[in-house]
């Protein structure tokens, strides 16, 4: 059975964060414009740690999100390969769409890449903020901005090609 928790965040004002687990770990993150309705009591330890781990990540404290029990099962196989790649990249490294498809296994195919990282459950914790076009920053739908991708993207001092400070 599927449990929630929801915390406040800066990352688009007003906003709230929600995780979804199960018993294979964290299933989603989603970005709630509204308060949530009060979400259940208590939260395992490792949902707590994920929590404050987001919380640091968005405060600029840190980029110590890697490792927590995510659950990728019912994924497509080729959605469930890109976001392993992205799972790789360490903060601060970026790739584009092709690089993506090439170690998915799959080159050629970075508007396959496109549509798995659009579709990604797992924003922040997949890191497909990482992702870039060839000629320039690429899109990005979560929390509805490139600004937003580019304020991620800053929290790990990433500088855009052509100097462009994110």
């Amino acid at each position: 059975m599927a449990q929630w928790t929801a915390f406040e965040t800066d990352l688009a004002r007003p906003g709230w964060i929600a995780l979804q687990w199960g018993a294979g770990g964290i299933r989603t993150l989603r970005l709630l414009e509204e308060r949530p309705e009060r979400s259940p009591e208590p939260l395992p330890p490792w949902v707590l740690e994920a929590v404050q781990r987001l919380k640091d990540f968005l405060g600029g404290l840190g980029n110590h999100l890697a490792g927590l029990p995510l659950d990728l099962e019912g994924l497509p196989p080729f959605h469930r390969k890109v976001l392993e790649v992205l799972l790789t990249t360490q903060p601060g490294q970026t790739l584009t769409y092709g690089e993506v498809a090439l170690l998915a296994g799959s080159p050629g195919a970075a508007r396959a890449v496109g549509q798995a990282v659009a579709r990604n459950p797992l924003p922040l914790l997949v890191p497909c903020h990482r992702v870039l076009a060839a000629r320039g920053p690429g899109g990005f739908s979560l929390f509805g901005s490139l600004e937003t991708k580019a304020r991620l993207l800053a929290l790990e001092g990433v500088t855009l090609p052509g100097g462009t400070p994110c």
